[in-house]
C-alpha cells in the first residue's frame, strides 16, 4: 500500500468516528409534533343539539388532525345557555381544543367572567359542554363586587352560580343581600 492509500484509509476512518459522536437531539422533530394544519385567527363553534353551546376564537391553531387536538394561542371562548344566550366569557394563554369530544382546557392566566359580574381566575381550567361544568386542581379566586372567594380545586357551572372549592377555602363577604341577612336572623 502506497501512502496515499493508507492517507485515504485513515481520513475515512476519522470521518466514520467523528459522524458517530454527532448529538442526535438535534434530529428533526418527529412526525407527530409537526401539525396538519396552522391556522390564524380561527373560529370553532360548538353545538349540542343544534344549540350553540360555545365559540371558540384564538389568534394561532396548530391543528393535529389524527389525534382529535388543537393547540390554540390567545384563547377567547364564549359560553351559551340551554336558551341559547351567551353566559360567560373565558380568555386565556393558551389551549387544547378536543373538538370530536366537544372539550376545551385553557391554560395560563384564565379568567372567565360571567353576564352577572362574576369572575374567576386560575391559571387551567377544563369545559365540557354536556354537563356545562368547568373544573380546575388548581388555586381559584372568585369574585363579585367586593365579595371574594380563594381556594384549591373547583367545580361549577358556567355561569359560576353554583360553585364548589374543594379545599383551603377562605373568604370574605361584604355585599350579603338583605335576603340572606333575613333568613339569618
Amino acid at each position: 500500500m502506497n501512502r496515499n492509500s493508507v492517507a485515504k484509509i485513515l481520513i475515512l476512518f476519522l470521518l466514520a468516528v467523528i459522524n458517530c459522536g454527532k448529538d442526535e437531539s438535534k434530529a428533526p422533530a418527529h412526525a407527530v409534533d409537526v401539525p396538519d394544519q396552522i391556522i390564524e385567527n380561527s373560529t370553532i363553534t360548538f353545538s349540542e343539539e343544534g344549540v350553540k353551546s360555545a365559540t371558540i376564537f384564538a389568534q394561532y391553531v396548530a391543528v393535529y388532525e389524527k389525534l382529535d387536538l388543537k393547540k390554540a394561542k390567545k384563547l377567547h371562548v364564549d359560553f351559551y345557555g340551554e336558551d341559547g344566550s351567551q353566559t360567560s366569557v373565558l380568555l386565556a394563554d393558551s389551549g387544547v381544543i378536543r373538538e370530536g369530544k366537544q372539550k376545551v382546557e385553557a391554560l395560563g392566566n384564565v379568567v372567565v367572567t360571567t353576564q352577572q359580574g362574576v369572575k374567576l381566575i386560575t391559571e387551567s381550567l377544563r369545559w365540557d359542554p354536556q354537563t356545562a361544568k368547568i373544573v380546575t386542581d388548581d388555586f381559584v379566586t372568585i369574585t363579585k363586587g367586593q365579595d371574594v372567594i380563594t381556594g384549591y380545586g373547583l367545580e361549577a357551572d358556567q355561569e359560576l352560580k353554583h360553585f364548589v372549592i374543594k379545599k383551603k377555602v377562605k373568604g370574605e363577604i361584604k355585599d350579603l343581600p338583605k335576603e340572606d341577612l333575613q333568613d339569618s336572623l
